[in-house]
């Protein structure tokens, strides 16, 4: 797939508009709506201006919206459905942060099927920036990549080489290998090892989980995991493969900070419908007074009825035995 992120600091609704535009054949319906509870674009857009009024650091270019395109190579066209796009979407929110509000839809119209997800600049309620680095959105490319070519590898042509630069040099020997028998060399088969790893990983310790799980063996130098060794022995450093573990840490360290945001969002949604539920309650108690105020009151007032017309007809006997 072929990810491309947008920004747009103005015009709302004509965005989300425009993920619901007629096609040809096709009027596009939401793939999947996350943290939103409109069910009209109308709706979708205001809860999006009102969430990015809770920005908490305002200026006047400050981004309001975020319009990710996920293009598929049109040789897949027949493998795509509804069921896919939409497992697609939920992973791309999974890594890109659960506490964000997203929009998305597909388009038809073109040769490619390909994928619009609106998403807030702002964390829900918090208001707090989801900005994140170049770096990130690179990791981000790759891991969601990996996510496809493992769970749907049908889609064997929508697998383009995010991130050219990070080739893997090879020597003269093994160049000649590849380039005459097309072999891949243990060099290669390592990167291509940590590479799969290292895109779906979060974490160091997932990382060489997976690494491990793989059938790999690791080597340590100064009490920390420095690399990878082959059947031979032969020692390869994960900074030689390409590799940065620091950025890895950082990562978990954002995780980290994420899950704890997504548990204090949590809670205070918690303490909101608590407080909602006792305002109900408060107001069913004083629905029912009011009523068992009003059966009281009518009960009284029947009681002194009767007992009015009880008076009349014992005056009116007692005016007939004086007669």
């Amino acid at each position: 797939m072929i990810l491309k992120n947008l920004t747009r600091r103005a015009n709302t609704g004509q965005l989300v508009n425009y993920l619901f535009k007629q096609e040809k054949d096709n009027k596009p319906k939401p793939i999947l709506k996350h943290n939103l509870r409109s069910r009209t674009t109308k709706g979708w857009t205001k809860e999006f201006d009102q969430n990015f009024e809770s920005r908490i650091h305002r200026r006047s270019n400050n981004i309001s919206l975020h319009h990710t395109i996920i293009s598929f190579s049109n040789k897949d066209k027949n493998q795509i459905n509804p069921e896919l796009l939409k497992d697609i979407t939920k992973k791309y929110i999974e890594l890109r942060g659960k506490e964000n509000i997203y929009l998305a839809s597909s388009h038809h119209d073109k040769e490619h099927i390909h994928l619009h997800i609106v998403m807030s600049s702002t964390k829900l309620i918090t208001g707090e920036s989801n900005r994140i680095s170049r770096q990130e959105f690179k990791d981000l490319k790759l891991a969601l990549d990996a996510y496809q070519k493992e769970k749907f590898p049908e889609l064997k042509h929508s697998l383009p080489a995010h991130g050219k630069s990070q080739k893997l040099q090879l020597s003269d020997p093994e160049q000649k290998l590849q380039d005459r028998e097309g072999k891949l060399s243990q060099k290669q088969e390592l990167f291509q090892a940590v590479q799969s790893a290292y895109a779906r990983s979060k974490s160091v310790d997932n990382f060489l989980s997976e690494i491990k799980s793989g059938g790999y063996k690791t080597y340590e130098r100064g009490g920390k995991v420095y690399g990878l060794e082959d059947e031979s022995g032969r020692h390869y450093r994960f900074s030689t493969l390409g590799f940065d573990l620091n950025k890895l840490e950082d990562k978990d360290r954002q995780t980290q900070e994420e899950a704890k945001q997504l548990q204090e969002l949590a809670s205070l949604r918690d303490s909101k419908s608590q407080d909602l539920e006792q305002e109900d309650e408060g107001l069913e108690r004083e629905i029912d007074e009011d009523d068992k105020d009003q059966t009281e009151d009518q009960e009284s007032e029947d009681l002194e009825a009767e007992t009015g017309t009880q008076d009349e007809d014992d005056s009116d006997t007692e005016d007939t035995d004086d007669d």
